[in-house]
């Protein structure tokens, strides 16, 4: 009779557990700029009660409680808003906050998106964790459409800055190096020892890429026409082969094929010989 009763009461707290029953959470906090793009993506903004200082996308989230930086979330902050769940990213402080926040009962999500390859398979888990299967595959197959798409011609060397002073590049093990190289580009900071490597002006003179882009768009306008003033020598920059482009491909998320249709467009107009 115990043992039924056990049995009973069980099947009774997973009908009940929030995220479990194929309802989504009521209540969920992201502490990842991408995650939250994503939460909204799949619908649950309404649902998201705390967000990161970072977290500017949609901009409909403005207004939302926020736990810290990415970087530093808060843990007061987010158990004080009482989740059902808490989205963290794979990277960073993401998995030493989930055990210390499992500890205390709240249930965490943890996406493993970081790759280009994994961010697919990685949003259709996201949307069976969070009981959004259908926009969860949606958008997966979106993106997965966005990366058949690429084509591959010849290779161009191409430098990606993330920031012109002190010059950051994007690196090998980064998403950008991934939609660099399914994009038909050949990464000149493909032989770095991070993602994120610094760069020398000689070094990128000596490498003589033949497009540069630049992430962040206008946000960068005035750091890279000093940088550039810098390498005025090269080729790349008396043709006018530099791109901006938005920081869609920074963040793991739904607007990930934005990203690569930008990257597509500025190697499309630097084939044809024209000015991105």
């Amino acid at each position: 009779m115990r043992r039924i009763f056990l049995c009973i009461f069980c099947l009774i707290l997973l009908a009940v557990a929030p995220g479990f029953a194929g309802e989504p959470p009521r209540r969920i906090v992201s502490l990842a700029p991408s995650l939250t793009e994503l939460a909204c993506a799949l619908g649950l903004e309404k649902n998201l009660v705390g967000v990161t200082t970072f977290c500017d996308r949609p901009s409909s989230i403005k207004g939302k409680p926020t736990v810290g930086g990415p970087a530093n979330p808060s843990l007061e902050a987010v158990l004080n808003l009482k989740p059902d769940v808490v989205l963290v990213d794979e990277e960073g402080i993401g998995s030493k906050l989930a055990k210390r926040l499992q500890k205390l009962g709240i249930r965490t999500v943890t996406f493993h998106g970081s790759r280009l390859d994994k961010l697919a398979p990685a949003v259709r888990q996201l949307g069976t964790d969070l009981g959004v299967q259908q926009p969860a595959n949606q958008l997966a197959s979106r993106i997965e459409q966005s990366l058949k798409a690429l084509k591959t011609a010849a290779p161009v060397k191409t430098m990606f800055v993330i920031w012109p002073d002190p010059l950051v590049a994007a690196g090998p093990g980064s998403m950008l190096d991934d939609a660099m190289k399914l994009s038909g580009m050949t990464n000149i900071a493909s032989d770095a020892r991070s993602g994120y490597p610094r760069l020398s002006l000689e070094a990128v003179i000596t490498r003589n890429p033949q497009l540069i882009i630049a992430g962040q768009g206008e946000k960068l306008a005035g750091p890279m026409k000093r940088m550039l003033g810098h390498l005025n020598s090269l080729d790349t920059v008396k043709q006018g082969r530099v791109c901006m482009v938005s920081d869609a491909l920074y963040r793991p998320g739904p607007r990930i094929p934005e990203g690569i249709a930008e990257l597509r467009h500025c190697l499309e107009l630097t084939r044809k010989g024209q000015r991105p």
